[in-house]
């Protein structure tokens, strides 16, 4: 995550309960209500996570793993990514062994113009893993489009459990400081 990026997530959770004029007293009150309103939000997420499922849009066992295990919010990025797959065809570049590589393109959108890039994959035999130069789940902890058409291709059903994060569970315990570390995280 870049500077600005952290910066402007700092921004946002703040926004509403401190400005340039606030004094230390105030800025630790206004902290303990921003994490509070921060806390009742993640509660509020939670409980609509267990009532309520958001419906799958494909028929892969993978997705219906994620809806199963992750919260609404989470899933609907990893949708994203299912979505984002459907008209991939990744190709075969080359095999080491049990470690196939695949260049897989995929247009990006930015501001005005959209550029085809490649990434590459290398997928593992043995054990199912992946990893993706995008590196979307290295800083996302999701799987990226890319990965998924991978899978897709050598019939993955059954998603390695590496890929299920425990910080995603709708059945995960948050507790008050692993909650201010996601914001400064993020």
């Amino acid at each position: 995550m870049s500077t600005t990026q952290r910066s402007e997530s700092m921004n946002a959770f703040f926004d509403g309960y401190v400005h340039a004029k606030t004094n230390l007293k105030e800025f630790v009150d206004q902290f303990d209500n921003a994490l509070k309103k921060k806390i009742e939000n993640e509660n509020v997420a939670d409980f609509h996570s267990f009532s309520v499922t958001t419906p799958c849009i494909s028929r892969s066992p993978i997705e219906k793993r994620f809806q199963e295990l992750y919260t609404n919010s989470k899933f609907k990025e990893v949708q994203q990514q299912v979505t984002g797959m459907i008209d991939m065809n990744p190709q075969l570049h080359n095999t080491d062994g049990a470690v196939k590589t695949y260049l897989v393109k995929d247009e990006v959108h930015l501001a005005e113009f959209t550029k085809l890039v490649t990434y590459s994959v290398n997928f593992s035999e043995e054990d199912s893993s992946a990893k993706c130069s995008c590196g979307l789940f290295q800083m996302r902890g999701i799987l990226c489009r890319h990965i998924l058409a991978v899978f897709r291709c050598n019939e993955i059903k059954f998603l390695p459990d590496s890929y299920i994060l425990d910080r995603w569970r709708k059945n995960m315990q948050r507790n008050n400081g692993q909650i201010l570390i996601d914001i400064l995280r993020y």
